[in-house]
């Protein structure tokens, strides 16, 4: 059986399709927007432009390709006008929505294939699926809906001065349906974390139906910086991200402020989500740097010591495994990829959600260390990343393939 994978969106599905490709299971990647034709894809290389770089893969031949770019279209054109936002968020659930629309009608002419889609633009699919047999996936990057709600508006309710810094809140009712049905519909889950997983086993979903398959990244572009001598200056810190109370970053800035200002270097890089009146109570805490572009952020790790995302609800946090690779040390929560890939000490720390003390602890622990010893972590910190490249996706994917044939064989 070959598989039909659909995502009406960017992420990492490109990628996803590629090992698909390589591993000769895939019999079509149907999305919104990519670059099939070659000639433009060397065009937009040869000029180095990030944004359409981003659009397609260059070693995925476009003929395995169908792209839907009439769905996407709105959500560019309302991102480019009035940047991230309400509007922007609509757009993106009517493309999902429109998109999952259209291959529902079209899904029957696969029913030799496994159907593998992600959250949020499969529902309808997923049912045309099961009414011609075909074998279901959903994959979620993030962790379900219900334990967004619970755990995000818990957070709304202790810091609401935060609230409008928080994503992955509200969505319309007929959308945050349609993520709660997705992972009840779908024959097999496909979870990018063992927090992810956790979510859907405690929103309900069966446990024998969930595999953890974790996303892989782009290691080849991330240079190792074995050594950065402490001596005589501060420990620096890095906060990347959307600056969001989601992904903690109170919790961070309060750890931040208890500690000695003369050995501590904070600087946040991402853009703001919502008012950013919050964080002016910590003035002159941090050094703020817009969001820069992946290219940007990969010259940019290894300026600094150390990595926090004291992340609440993260379903993976690539980040983490971006800062590894080029070698800061992590300290981070369960509530993301951390878990499965940072051992204490060694090349980072995982800490409690909500618990500044133990930033700040972990964060000490750090800046008691002798060089020789963070040129230890640093090591460490990447070569627990290199399990992670898109080449041991592969591997994990057709491991996890052939689980999945066989389960559908008995």
């Amino acid at each position: 059986m070959k598989v039909l994978l659909s995502h009406s969106g960017k992420q990492h599905s490109y990628h996803v399709a590629k090992a698909m490709y390589d591993l000769g299971i895939l019999e079509k990647f149907i999305t919104s927007s990519y670059i099939r034709n070659q000639s433009i894809q060397e065009y937009f290389t040869k000029r180095n432009n990030t944004y359409w770089t981003r659009r397609f893969h260059s070693e995925l031949p476009g003929n395995y390709v169908e792209s839907n770019w009439r769905f996407e279209i709105p959500e560019i054109v309302y991102n480019r006008v009035f940047g991230k936002g309400r509007r922007t968020s609509n757009a993106v659930y009517q493309r999902d929505e429109r998109f999952d629309k259209y291959l529902s009608k079209k899904i029957s002419k696969y029913s030799n294939n496994f159907y593998w889609g992600f959250q949020g633009s499969s529902l309808l699919t997923l049912k045309e699926a099961k009414i011609h047999n075909i074998p279901t996936i959903v994959e979620l990057s993030t962790a379900h809906v219900t334990a967004a709600k619970k755990i995000l508006g818990e957070e709304v309710r202790l810091h609401p001065e935060w609230a409008d810094s928080m994503d992955n809140l509200i969505f319309p009712k007929d959308y945050e349906q349609r993520l709660v049905e997705e992972p009840e519909v779908a024959d097999f889950i496909i979870a990018a974390s063992s927090f992810t997983k956790m979510s859907l086993i405690d929103s309900g979903i069966l446990e024998d139906k969930i595999y953890t398959l974790p996303l892989g990244f782009d290691i080849e572009k991330i240079d190792f910086v074995p050594s950065l001598p402490r001596k005589g200056r501060k420990l620096k810190v890095l906060y990347s991200g959307t600056i969001t109370q989601r992904k903690g970053i109170k919790y961070l800035l309060e750890a931040v402020k208890h500690l000695t200002p003369n050995e501590v270097e904070l600087t946040l890089i991402g853009n703001i989500q919502g008012s950013g009146n919050a964080l002016k109570a910590y003035s002159g805490l941090f050094k703020h740097i817009p969001g820069l572009s992946q290219a940007e952020m990969f010259n940019r790790y290894g300026d600094y010591d150390v990595l926090v995302l004291p992340t609440i609800f993260e379903g993976f946090g690539l980040v983490i495994l971006e800062a590894l690779a080029c070698g800061l040390p992590v300290i981070t929560t369960p509530h993301s990829i951390g878990p499965e890939i940072i051992k204490d000490g060694q090349n980072g720390f995982i800490v409690p959600i909500r618990d500044e003390n133990a930033v700040a602890k972990a964060i000490v622990s750090l800046m008691e260390k002798e060089d020789d010893e963070l040129m230890e972590m640093r090591k460490k910190s990447r070569d627990s990343a290199l399990s992670y490249s898109w080449e041991q996706y592969k591997n994990r994917l057709n491991s996890l393939y052939l689980t999945l044939e066989q389960k559908i064989g008995e």
